[in-house]
């Protein structure tokens, strides 16, 4: 088991090192929760994602990094799909919980419907989540705003 938390670290290392790249940022204040999302570019074909819940007590503050893939391209949207891991670091670290409580699908759109503001986006992500076990799940969405710092 101690094997397994160390791939999750180093995983969770990597994902994280690769967003100190921050090309975008959003806020989702409507869904399931409130997420602050950092991810690489998300024009590219391949991006990273990593979200942190902002509705939660300290110990139970989840991070979720995912990996996305753009599905196809319009002028002013990119549609993408992927998935990742919702950890709970500090609640394992402080409580012995858990370190991966589940796994979850997304598919969205990051659409960029200002002219005047064309790094500005609107983002909608909808996508199955499920239990480290299985044993129940979600279906979840949120709504949010996003800057992308490199540009359109």
């Amino acid at each position: 088991m101690k094997i397994l938390h160390r791939i999750y670290i180093v995983i969770l290392l990597f994902f994280v090192s690769q967003s100190v790249y921050c090309q975008a940022i959003s806020y989702y204040p409507f869904g399931n929760a409130q997420q602050l999302s950092i991810a690489t570019n998300p024009t590219k074909v391949v991006w990273l994602d990593v979200r942190f819940q902002m509705n939660s007590f300290i110990s139970s503050l989840n991070t979720e990094p995912a990996l996305m893939f753009n599905l196809a391209y319009s002028r002013n949207a990119n549609f993408y799909a992927g998935g990742g891991a919702n950890l709970g670091i500090i609640g394992a670290a402080v409580d012995n919980r858990r370190l991966v409580n589940g796994y979850f699908g997304s598919f969205g759109v990051r659409a960029y419907p200002f002219k005047e503001a064309p790094k500005v986006s609107i983002n909608f992500e909808f996508g199955p989540y499920v239990q480290y076990d299985g044993a129940a799940g979600q279906f979840r969405a949120w709504l949010g705003v996003g800057y992308h710092f490199g540009g359109k």
